[in-house]
């Protein structure tokens, strides 16, 4: 479950420089996680996609946040376009 903040509004209080990061497929998103658990905490497309400044942020790694109090909306990844073809 993620988030799309706008880059400006995302501050990390603490551990940001210890986060570690990776691209697959095309290589135009970097994956972040933490090196000690290997959860996702976040994906950072850098602009890549065209969309504005965006990052994806894992809800889960959030401070103080009840899941279950949140309202939550479907997509229906289909819509996007044609299938990942790593070619």
């Amino acid at each position: 479950m993620h988030v799309y903040p706008v880059r400006a509004d995302v501050v990390y209080l603490k551990g940001e420089d210890s986060v570690k990061g990776y691209y697959f497929g095309g290589k135009k998103a970097e994956h972040k996680f933490c090196p000690n658990c290997g959860s996702s905490i976040s994906v950072d497309p850098h602009g890549a996609f065209g969309e504005e400044d965006m990052v994806s942020i894992n809800v889960r790694m959030l401070q103080d946040v009840e899941l279950d109090q949140l309202k939550v909306g479907t997509v229906d990844g289909k819509t996007f376009g044609a299938p990942y073809d790593p070619k």
